[in-house]
């Protein structure tokens, strides 16, 4: 670690020139190892790039192993791309159900099919490492600077992916992008999630079967009760939390309650409830801030669960999630901002590199900026239902304006606020890391950068990796054959 000389200019520390070591040249440099950097990693990989993926936690995964969370909303029969390989495997390994709407699995397991599918595809990882700053030549991204324990380093590549969840690398790189919402610049709300042992879940069940119907949360995506295959997901619970709430016991933040991920055969049940508004999680006092309140409300929420719901009495906290749910922060500006009226219509697009399935409706946000998020004034868990719809998604959506030698996968896509609640989750961001990956190293083997590739060579490239391009692409690659 070299010091540094103390020099103050107008509240700067002015630092001296500096030599810093470049220790990798790769094709395709990955910016973030959750779970849209795992796609991209594998589909550059796989597409024939020499790859690196760097992530700052000790393991791979984000969302579905640092944030534990352990549900995707779509069933396996409608999953596209590495998203079912990555589905199968996890049943195959006793560590996932693919027997219902919604895909519950182990987030251990998931860490572990992580490193064994990038070990096997040939990609390097490097953990324990943060991103300082972009490499810059002109408007076209070098590589990046990075810190860890060996100190302040360069990567160099060819092409690289933003698959940090924040746009951090596009942000530093000069690319034009957003913050939350577009009106106010209001962010999602974070989370810490943690895990519930000593479950009974028999017990549990038999509460809620008895339970009139509008105790519970509206869509069935979200209440399952099937234990026979394997498939509980509970939602709702609104007259214990307005009870609790009312007595001090709860956080005014809190109006339902909310399990998922359930590991039936072990009473494991995960809870995804805190709620932290009005912060930015790019700024590093929201996100600490963020951190320790969630950690307090959660505290208020394990005693209420045991109190009120019968099968609980005995549960105690398994683990909490290592770092803090970040829902929403920088989305890029690219060649076309994609907004909830084409997902909903099922716009269809000449580009289309993605048909992705999930449940979901017109207006429906589950993580409001502004709270209240399951209030009795909140139709979206009181009333509403959602449909098992597609949407595609254009090329056009994945490469940032400003910069060159840059694709973005995960929920930094050029989209909406309103968009974002559909691309934003891990399923979709698994399959958007997937395809920014590859055209990654088409770009980085062919010598251009991202925006001046071919459309239909990445759509057959795309399809070669099993990923669903979308109905007009798929006729323009028949036509074309």
């Amino acid at each position: 670690m070299q010091p540094t000389s103390v020099h103050h200019d107008k509240g700067f520390l002015v630092e001296p020139p500096r030599q810093t070591p470049i220790v990798r040249e790769v094709d395709v440099l990955v910016c973030g190892g959750g779970v849209s950097g795992i796609g991209a990693a594998l589909g550059a990989a796989r597409a024939g790039a020499k790859t690196l993926v760097i992530e700052r936690n000790a393991f791979l995964g984000g969302a579905a192993t640092a944030v534990i969370m352990n549900t995707w909303n779509v069933p396996v029969s409608r999953m596209t791309g590495v998203s079912r390989e990555v589905a199968l495997t996890l049943a195959e390994r006793g560590a996932g159900n693919i027997s219902g709407p919604t895909f519950p699995f182990d987030p251990e397991a998931f860490k572990e099919l992580s490193v064994d599918l990038l070990k096997r595809a040939g990609v390097e990882v490097l953990n324990y490492t943060s991103i300082q700053d972009a490499i810059m030549d002109g408007s076209r991204i070098k590589g990046v600077l990075i810190h860890n324990k060996s100190g302040r380093q360069a990567i160099l590549a060819r092409t690289v992916v933003d698959a940090t969840g924040d746009a951090d690398v596009a942000a530093a790189a000069g690319a034009e992008y957003v913050k939350g919402r577009e009106k106010d610049n209001k962010m999602r709300p974070m989370s810490v999630l943690f895990r519930l042992g000593g479950v009974d879940l028999p017990k549990v069940i038999e509460y809620c079967r008895s339970q009139p119907k509008e105790y519970f949360t509206a869509d069935p995506n979200f209440h399952i009760l099937e234990p026979e295959k394997g498939l509980v997901r509970l939602s709702g619970f609104f007259h214990i939390a307005e009870k609790a709430r009312a007595a001090g016991e709860l956080p005014e933040e809190i109006h339902y309650l909310r399990f998922e991920g359930i590991d039936v055969a072990h009473g494991i049940v995960t809870v995804n409830n805190s709620r932290v508004y009005g912060v930015d999680g790019t700024n590093a006092w929201d996100i600490s801030r963020a951190d320790t309140e969630a950690r307090l409300q959660n505290r208020k929420l394990h005693s209420v669960i045991r109190k009120y719901i019968p099968g609980f009495e005995n549960a105690y906290v398994i683990d909490s999630s290592p770092t803090v749910g970040v829902r929403e922060t920088r989305r890029i500006r690219g060649p076309y901002v994609l907004p909830q009226e084409d997902l909903a219509a099922q716009r269809t697009f000449d580009d289309s590199v993605v048909r992705i399935w999930r449940h979901m409706a017109a207006g429906v946000d589950w993580h409001k900026a502004e709270g209240g998020e399951g209030a009795p004034s909140d139709a979206v868990y009181r009333t509403s239902t959602t449909n098992l719809a597609w949407f595609e998604l254009p090329w056009r959506v994945f490469t940032p304006n400003n910069v060159e030698g840059m694709t973005v996968g995960g929920r930094v896509l050029s989209v909406t606020h309103d968009a974002d609640m559909w691309t934003r989750g891990q399923y979709c961001c698994l399959v958007t890391g997937q395809i920014a990956g590859i055209a990654a190293a088409l770009a980085a083997t062919q010598g251009i950068t991202p925006t001046e590739l071919d459309v239909r060579e990445l759509q057959r490239a795309l399809a070669d990796q099993s990923i669903d391009v979308g109905s007009a692409a798929d006729r323009l690659l028949a036509k074309a054959a």
